[in-house]
């Protein structure tokens, strides 16, 4: 038995002409021993800064669970936020989730992964932004999640689980840019 891990790439590109050559939706899917066997994935937009009108914009209109990164890194006219662009990005690397099943949970398994995933989908310059935080499928963005909730005993284990994530991206090298988002210089 072949004892790999493997990602396998799928990409969807957002409805509009303005979207089409411009930003994409990559899925990245993890898999153990082959190609049959999926234990989880990592969904990463690519969005080429200055190339896009405007992606605070059309975000907004597909935001898959992207909510707090392109109100932090894009500018309301949809430029670069100022600490962004004083990092020059050539490329920004969107990371929406990365999700495992349940064993391969609380192992970094995923993580690496995805870190992976973004290296090879990096070119020279690339930015990957990152919102370390429990994803919960059942709560769109803008809805109230635990760890948005104003009750300390619903939101405790996703405060926990928030400090553990941001643990484990700034050991892959990410660092806070700001309100909680965490960026890191990509190179394939």
């Amino acid at each position: 038995m072949d004892d790999r891990l493997v990602i396998s790439y799928s990409s969807r590109h957002f409805s509009g002409e303005d979207w089409t050559s411009r930003a994409d939706r990559w899925t990245a899917s993890f898999y153990e021993n082959g190609p049959t066997e999926v234990f989880g994935s990592a969904v990463i937009t690519r969005v080429v800064p200055g190339a896009v009108p405007n992606p605070l914009e059309a975000l907004a209109e597909d935001p898959g669970v992207l909510d707090r990164i392109p109100r932090v890194i894009f500018a309301e006219d949809g430029g670069l936020a100022p600490v962004v662009a004083e990092l020059r990005p050539t490329l920004l690397l969107l990371l929406e989730s990365v999700e495992v099943s349940a064993e391969w949970r609380g192992k970094g398994v995923g993580m690496r992964l995805a870190v992976e995933a973004l290296r090879r989908l990096a070119v020279p310059g690339a930015l990957a932004v990152c919102y370390p935080a429990p994803v919960h499928p059942e709560h769109g963005p803008g809805e109230v999640c635990p760890y948005d909730s104003d009750d300390p005993e619903a939101r405790r284990p996703d405060e926990e689980a928030v400090a553990k994530l941001r643990h484990g991206w700034e050991t892959h090298g990410f660092s806070l840019l700001a309100d909680g988002v965490y960026a890191r210089r990509m190179e394939p």
